[in-house]
């Protein structure tokens, strides 16, 4: 964590201030002792003391990654606008708050930077917190950890995604995609998924990445219109259908149980494949 409040209650942010390690200093959440760690191979942070009972979970302990990349998109939005906060505190309801990582006051937009796995329930939860505050929430997933890219070229991505991206699929007029940083080449990244339910977390997409120092909101991003079909080879298309059928050889598999159910063979996959749908 790198905001706590002093023993006058005023705002410390290990990032903006010099801290005086010897102060005391208390968690904005729980409201118990934290101490400051000045940094050598990590940032300088405030962290609670052992055996705590800080209800916010994820500030017991943060991962260096988590603290890098709140670091950056804070440092980077502080040098564009007036009204920047990192880990903004907020309430929601009777006696319930939440942080943002990041929050841009300017433009009413929060970040959400996730690393680790966490229950649907609390994605749900502190996504209607958002809501109920009247803050436009970003979700940002790791995709160096959460995502695996099997091939690109051409502006095409053959990606292979873990289970907890499906909490983050964005639908809209029939398109799906989900957004995500990339913490090692630090970088805000558009996945839009195309034949994604072929089989359960594979994907062929189109990614759009745009560096930190372009990053800005409004995001200037548009969603692919124009069918992914019109891209791909014979080839790409077989070696697609290939990768479905690798891991899963039984008649659960749908893609395969379609090929069986149409006689076509593996070896002799037609550009078009025609399904039968009642007249």
């Amino acid at each position: 964590m790198y905001v706590a409040y002093d023993d006058k209650d005023r705002v410390c942010n290990a990032l903006d201030t010099d801290i005086e390690k010897n102060n005391k200093y208390h968690c904005p959440v729980c409201g118990e002792k934290v101490i400051f760690k000045k940094g050598v191979k990590i940032q300088s942070h405030f962290a609670h003391v052992k055996n705590c009972s800080c209800d916010y979970e994820t500030y017991k302990k943060e991962s260096k990654e988590h603290l890098e990349a709140k670091k950056d998109l804070y440092n980077h939005f502080r040098s564009m606008y007036k009204n920047v906060e990192v880990e903004h505190v907020f309430k929601v309801g009777e006696g319930n708050i939440q942080i943002a990582d990041v929050f841009i006051r300017d433009k009413n937009i929060a970040f959400e930077y996730q690393r680790s796995v966490i229950p649907l329930e609390l994605i749900k939860q502190r996504t209607i917190g958002y809501e109920k505050a009247g803050i436009k929430l970003i979700w940002l997933i790791d995709t160096n950890k959460f995502i695996k890219e099997l091939k690109s070229y051409d502006g095409i991505s053959y990606i292979r995604y873990a289970p907890f991206v499906d909490n983050f699929l964005n639908y809209y007029k029939g398109k799906v995609f989900f957004y995500g940083w990339d913490s090692e080449n630090k970088s805000f990244e558009l996945y839009q998924l195309w034949a994604h339910n072929l089989k359960k977390r594979n994907a062929v997409c189109i990614k759009t990445t745009i560096s930190l120092d372009k990053f800005d909101i409004p995001l200037d991003l548009r969603l692919l219109e124009k069918n992914l079909t019109s891209k791909l080879y014979p080839v790409d298309i077989e070696n697609y259908v290939y990768e479905q059928i690798k891991y899963d050889k039984t008649v659960k598999n749908k893609v395969l149980s379609m090929f069986y159910n149409q006689r076509i063979e593996l070896n002799n996959i037609p550009e078009i494949i025609g399904v039968n749908m009642l007249e």
